[in-house]
């Protein structure tokens, strides 16, 4: 039925990839120096001075959102309109979309494209499929997501949601920080609940790695308010923010308490939902320990629905790549499973109960998607790059 789609224009993909893979392994590197060498350095200093340690503490505290949050990296454009051919708009694809720019509570408007599955169906038919918000990680604009988005419509029959966080790409240049992204998501969903071609019984979360969090947060907040979700979906994503400075930052972890004031703390809320959650875990995520997907997973006890998918050999960003056919078959599974449980209410399916499906690799497809930094070296020199680039816009 996506005959007259486009799926293989001629974007610049192997240029983007490799900037991206040079920039990741720059800061994986750099980060194991500042870990294995630097840091033990200023530690033993530390004990000789306080003021040293203040000064990291301060510097940690100050910074953070900067470290966490990148809407530009490396040479990368910001906005999705300069990216390379192939990721500057879902037009590129012969995708039927919309642009909509989205209120927040707070003013704050934020960008969005809604790609539209109307390959030979009517507009009844069209407005019966379901609906994936789709929340991305930490770093880039939505339309590095395209080929992700693109291919995630067309196996799964479904209209996709792409959101822009604020500061990022075509949205409000806002201040980016966690309660801000948490509007970001909250307006999102009601958008999609009051537009008209989009079914409110069909609505689907999914979050990758940092949008994993932003998931966990609208799903509990969606119970919250009485808003209808059918589902979640999270892949690669972590127990919290804290739980990752104890991977990443091992000789930064004694001090959270005193300097971190980034929470997302999805292993609080997972207990707490109702509402059917599919894990897509990479078995070779080279960022995010596997055992926060696992141990989310145990945690969501209350959960209508509960699913697991492993994917061996997938890395945190490749995983859709790297999953093949089994990848695609166990999302539409899972949003078959959450549609009947919701509509049937089955007493059956019960609180707690889950199955695991384990994916086998499949043929790889072109993918360029940035990561969250690694190493503290890596994180705090993307953080004043961006509060220096000249070029960049005021952010307020």
């Amino acid at each position: 039925p996506f005959s007259s789609y486009n799926f293989t224009p001629e974007p610049q993909r192997l240029h983007l990839r490799t900037k991206i893979e040079a920039f990741t392994m720059s800061l994986m590197s750099n980060g194991g120096f500042i870990v294995s060498y630097i840091i033990p350095f200023l530690l033993k200093g530390i004990k000789l001075t306080g003021g040293l340690g203040s000064l990291i503490g301060l510097l940690l505290y100050v910074k953070q959102d900067s470290i966490l949050y990148h809407p530009t990296i490396q040479d990368l454009p910001k906005k999705p309109r300069d990216n390379p051919k192939g990721y500057c708009s879902p037009a590129e694809y012969r995708v039927p979309f919309e642009t909509h720019r989205i209120k927040c509570e707070d003013g704050v408007y934020i960008h969005s494209w809604l790609m539209q599955n109307k390959s030979n169906i009517n507009t009844h038919e069209q407005n019966m499929l379901p609906t994936i918000l789709f929340f991305h990680g930490n770093a880039g604009n939505i339309g590095i997501r395209l080929p992700n988005a693109v291919q995630m419509m067309k196996h799964l029959n479904a209209n996709i949601l792409l959101v822009e966080y604020r500061g990022f790409g075509e949205s409000d240049d806002a201040k980016v920080n966690e309660a801000g992204l948490k509007l970001d998501a909250e307006a999102a969903l009601r958008f999609a609940a009051t537009h008209t071609q989009i079914d409110p019984n069909q609505v689907f979360v999914f979050g990758r790695s940092l949008g994993g969090g932003v998931a966990f947060h609208l799903a509990h907040y969606a119970e919250q308010q009485g808003i209808s979700l059918a589902g979640v979906m999270v892949e690669n994503t972590f127990l919290s923010i804290s739980k990752m400075v104890d991977a990443l930052m091992p000789y930064v972890a004694p001090f959270k308490a005193l300097v971190l004031r980034i929470g997302w703390d999805s292993l609080e809320i997972a207990p707490r939902l109702n509402t059917p959650i599919l894990y897509l875990a990479g078995e070779a995520d080279e960022l995010v320990p596997p055992s926060h997907m696992r141990g989310l997973y145990d945690a969501s006890t209350k959960s209508r629905l509960r699913v697991w998918h492993g994917i061996k050999g997938g890395s945190h960003n490749e995983s859709w790549v790297q999953g093949g056919a089994e990848y695609w078959l166990a999302m539409r599974m899972f949003i078959e499973k959450a549609l009947a449980v919701s509509a049937s209410c089955s007493k059956s399916v019960g609180h707690g109960s889950g199955f695991e499906v384990d994916a086998l690799n499949g043929q790889p497809v072109e993918s360029s998607i940035p990561v969250m930094k690694s190493g503290l070296v890596g994180m705090l020199s993307e953080a004043f790059s961006g509060s220096n680039d000249k070029s960049a816009k005021k952010v307020t």
